[in-house]
């Protein structure tokens, strides 16, 4: 999973949470909250009752204005006690349903949640799906300088805290699912806002090769995290590429001080081919050793090539070129290879194709494929060329039904000195290198070369140039 993706999962995760736990607390705390207000409502009706003793008389005064004024308290559950637990006052609502609810002689006050079936309809009370109604009661002590003088049970119906509460809750859940949403789009915005520089970083460093190892990324912040990996990472294409240009200097320094003194020894040993006095022994040796010298000139040729990768592109000399006859010079050269192993050279299409190159390497190129056709392929094999064009390409394709290349091998194949089947290559005289410069030609015309094969049926090189505009 990408470090995006998971960034963003866990900002809105964790968001999200703050968001409920800061929701279910809204809930339950403004729930309390409107228990306690109700609880403290029936306290003070309690404490009322309670202030309205009248010893002389032995009773309540302020019940006198509940009996008078009994379509005040309507919707109050109230039921008085003397100090015998004798009612001595029951509210309309009281005898119309009933809480089993005990007279406490040990605790002071008690506070009750509880639900009561109603049989009849009652016009301020709206009963849910099971006909019940939930109460909340008190039921406490009456005193009168200190002696207990009754109980009174009071209480109302939390309908209206229920619609408050079921209020809250849809605007809660409502701006969840809005949070929700706008969680997920600014939690995605603010990822791909902080990932961005390292995008950028990213391509930057993809793009840079031995080629262009003299670019460097782009220092977005330098004191940020980002701004420090920016900074490592160009110090670290400053040793590589100190030690890639070390590496480069070494090739071309060896190979230039091995190419005079080969240089000298094949006119010295081509010279001596014609003295009189050596025997035909001495000259026969003398010519597999001037082969032996003209391999090794080979080799020193290709190692000063790669040797200016990075400058590469700069040594050819493009030109408008006709693409297919190069391969036609190719196909007249290579036949004569091929004849001294009785291979066919077949032509399957050959388009007239006119590009901008350098005809030289482009020749050594289909040549250098060509080459290795031949020499590893089989006894009597066949080889098939074509030039098409396809998809803004223009595709040459050279195929060979010889031993194939093995899956291990596969990967390896443009590696500069790396030769599969090691034991044939030492016979057939190959370096490794063929492959490496076919593919910095190929990448140096803005084009790419490839390859497929399977053991015991041939491969086939594809080598991919960039159609004129």
């Amino acid at each position: 999973m990408k470090i995006r993706i998971r960034l963003t999962l866990w900002f809105f995760s964790i968001t999200l949470l703050i968001i409920l736990v800061f929701s279910l607390g809204t809930y339950f705390g403004m729930q309390r909250l409107l228990f306690e207000a109700l609880d403290k409502e029936l306290d003070v009706l309690a404490s009322s009752i309670e202030r309205s003793y009248d010893p002389f008389f032995n009773k309540f005064s302020e019940l006198d204005f509940f009996h008078d004024n009994e379509n005040l308290f309507l919707e109050y559950y109230l039921r008085v006690y003397d100090k015998n637990a004798n009612p001595i006052y029951v509210a309309p609502l009281s005898t119309i349903i009933s809480f089993d609810i005990p007279l406490s002689e040990n605790k002071i006050e008690e506070g009750y949640t509880l639900k009561t079936k109603i049989s009849q309809k009652i016009p301020f009370l709206n009963p849910d799906p099971a006909g019940e109604v939930t109460f909340r009661l008190i039921c406490r002590q009456l005193f009168y300088h200190q002696q207990r003088v009754g109980w009174i049970i009071v209480g109302l119906s939390i309908e209206r805290i229920e619609e408050s509460m079921q209020n809250l809750l849809n605007v809660l859940l409502g701006t969840i699912l809005v949070s929700i949403l706008l969680l997920a789009l600014t939690s995605y915005f603010l990822t791909r806002k902080a990932l961005h520089p390292v995008n950028i970083i990213t391509k930057k460093a993809d793009q840079i090769s031995q080629n262009n190892l003299e670019e460097r990324i782009q220092v977005p912040v330098e004191n940020d995290e980002l701004g420090q990996l920016s900074q490592v990472l160009n110090n670290l294409l400053d040793r590589l590429q100190g030690a890639f240009m070390a590496q480069q200097q070494f090739l071309a320094d060896a190979a230039h001080e091995l190419k005079t003194p080969l240089s000298v020894l094949r006119a010295h040993w081509e010279s001596e081919l014609n003295n009189a006095e050596l025997s035909i022994e001495i000259k026969e040796k003398l010519v597999q050793d001037i082969e032996t010298i003209s391999r090794l000139s080979h080799l020193i040729n290709n190692l000063l090539l790669l040797s200016k990768t990075e400058a590469l592109r700069s040594t050819f000399e493009f030109n408008l070129v006709q693409l297919d006859e190069i391969i036609d010079e190719v196909l007249s050269d290579a036949r004569v290879l091929a004849d001294m192993k009785a291979q066919y050279i077949e032509v399957v299409d050959l388009q007239p194709v006119k590009i901008r190159g350098d005809r030289m390497r482009l020749y050594q190129l289909f040549f250098n494929i060509m080459d290795n056709a031949i020499r590893y392929g089989s006894e009597s094999g066949q080889i098939w060329i074509s030039l098409r064009v396809s998809d803004n390409w223009n595709i040459v394709e050279i195929r060979d039904n010889g031993p194939g290349i093995s899956p291990e091998d596969l990967p390896h194949i443009f590696d500069r000195f790396y030769r599969a089947q090691k034991d044939r290559a030492r016979k057939t005289g190959g370096s490794g290198l063929g492959l490496s410069i076919c593919q910095l030609i190929a990448n140096s015309h803005d084009g790419e070369i490839e390859v497929e094969s399977e053991t015991g049926k041939g491969s086939v090189f594809r080598v991919k140039l960039p159609i004129m505009n």
